[in-house]
């Protein structure tokens, strides 16, 4: 999402903010209603298996609802491909190398900069719940918890030995628990985090065969068997999820909520799952883990069935959803806000779609993951240096470097949607120098010194001031 940048030039302006108190949100205009924010994140939910977004076989009948009710992104992606991460650049709207935050395990320091979503709305009277459901989102590794009246992280179950996590059935039934008891609550910010359909895939029996609504795209080739059965459990997966996403729409629209909630549904990063001869997700920057589905509803503001064929990034959702439920959070700070990201309230409310090509950004970084107990968590610190992928797309051209390898990865998407036929440029090439210095260079004018991603302590006593911080 994303994030304020709070800079020491910027707090110029210092003695006006601390001459003239802040507005209380509770002393506002009776007539000021600002909607209630339900934010659904699903775990590494890949674009083109929603049947919204053109899968032959429908496995998200709910989600699909959605985006028929509201409006879908047809070309939205993460800027990393890993779940700890791409969450803090969501809630803040700033690139990993500018938060910090590269790996899985690492929070944002007390002293950050960047204001995350949750901060923003709490300030303006918001009460939130969050409901959590695998361990790169637990409060003691990312302390997301502090932004939150209430963190729910009862996570059950376990995989891959070390790691814990919860399944659908398992956060649903929390979240509705707390709707309900906050019916009668205004201005509610709901985050509900699933993590269906993340390894392992689980076969779903219930919705392992779902109905078959149009043909492949006609460039898919031949899977192994292997490859078949693990597609059809991520399937069965996404409509287990699904369902119980059903069940929170559900519950928001018996509540008589439904005309004052926005719902914000997408996903952190895709999943491989057999091409280009890779599964899972991390390093690789093809379109099957950094295109990810993004869905918005808003009765009487987002006209249903909207779609945005413009590419965008999920580094927009912050600026978008402030700028859609309390725009006045720019004007009332009184100190510069910039975001690497790009509200779409335009697009969205307007139809206002630039017509200048836009350069989308991706990386991806080595390390291990952060789970370790505390008591020795200082063994995983996030790493400097280039990343170990980074990716661009300019219209439907999209390049990925890997420095290490010393190669580019050239595909144009308009001919070549499956990245099956790409152009590959060496250091041998008179163009390699040339695309690799420009990627450097934009990379270097991002990555952020820890320095620089700090508040002065004036800058917090001016934060805590507003309603920004408490400490």
């Amino acid at each position: 999402m994303g994030l304020l940048w709070i800079g020491s030039v910027a707090l110029a302006v210092a003695g006006a903010l601390s001459i003239a108190a802040p507005s209380d949100p509770a002393t506002e205009s009776a007539e000021t209603v600002r909607p209630n924010v339900v934010l659904i994140t699903v775990d590494t939910l890949r674009a083109d298996h929603l049947s919204s977004y053109g899968y032959h076989l429908r496995t998200s009948p709910n989600m699909d609802q959605l985006a028929r009710d509201g409006l879908r992104f047809d070309r939205a992606y993460t800027p990393i491909p890993m779940t700890g991460p791409a969450h803090f650049s969501m809630f803040t709207g700033r690139y990993p190398q500018e938060h910090g935050v590269r790996i899985n395990g690492v929070a944002l320091p007390d002293d950050s900069k960047w204001l995350t979503v949750p901060q923003v709305l709490r300030r303006f009277g918001y009460t939130s719940g969050a409901f959590v459901s695998a361990w790169p989102l637990i409060g003691r590794l990312t302390r997301l918890h502090r932004d939150f009246d209430y963190y729910d992280e009862e996570l059950g179950r376990s995989y891959q030995v070390f790691h814990s996590m919860r399944w659908a059935e398992d956060v649903t039934r929390p979240a509705l628990r707390w709707l309900d008891d906050h019916k009668d609550t205004k201005n509610l910010f709901l985050w509900v985090h699933y993590f269906d359909p993340h390894e392992p895939y689980n076969l779903r029996e219930e919705f392992a065969d779902p109905e078959q609504v149009g043909e492949p795209h006609p460039q898919t080739p031949e899977h192994k068997k292997e490859v078949r059965e693990r597609i059809r459990r991520y399937d069965s997966e996404i409509g287990y999820a699904d369902m119980h996403i059903g069940r929170l729409l559900s519950r928001i629209d018996s509540l008589g909520m439904r005309d004052n909630t926005l719902v914000v549904l997408l996903s952190d990063h895709g999943e491989g799952l057999g091409e280009q001869g890779f599964v899972g997700h991390g390093r690789w920057l093809y379109e099957s883990t950094t295109r990810v589905p993004w869905i918005l509803r808003l009765p009487g503001r987002i006209e249903p069935g909207t779609v945005i064929e413009q590419s965008v990034s999920t580094l927009d959702l912050a600026p978008t959803l402030l700028d859609l439920v309390v725009p006045e959070f720019r004007e009332e700070t009184q100190i510069s806000i910039s975001f690497a990201g790009r509200s779409q309230v335009g697009a969205i409310l307007e139809g206002d779609n630039p017509h200048t090509t836009r350069s989308i950004r991706f990386v991806s970084f080595e390390g291990k993951k952060g789970f370790a107990p505390s008591w020795i968590s200082w063994v995983w610190k996030p790493n400097s240096g280039l990343p170990f992928r980074i990716g661009k797309l300019d219209g439907s051209v999209k390049a990925i470097w890997t420095p290490g390898r010393q190669s580019f990865e050239v595909f144009d998407l308009a001919s070549d949607p499956l990245e099956l036929h790409s152009e590959i440029l060496t250091s041998a090439d008179r163009r390699y120098k040339f695309e690799s210095s420009a990627f450097e260079r934009w990379f270097e004018s991002t990555d952020l010194a820890e320095s620089e991603s700090r508040l002065t302590k004036r800058d917090m006593e001016i934060l805590e001031t507003l309603g920004y911080i408490n400490r």
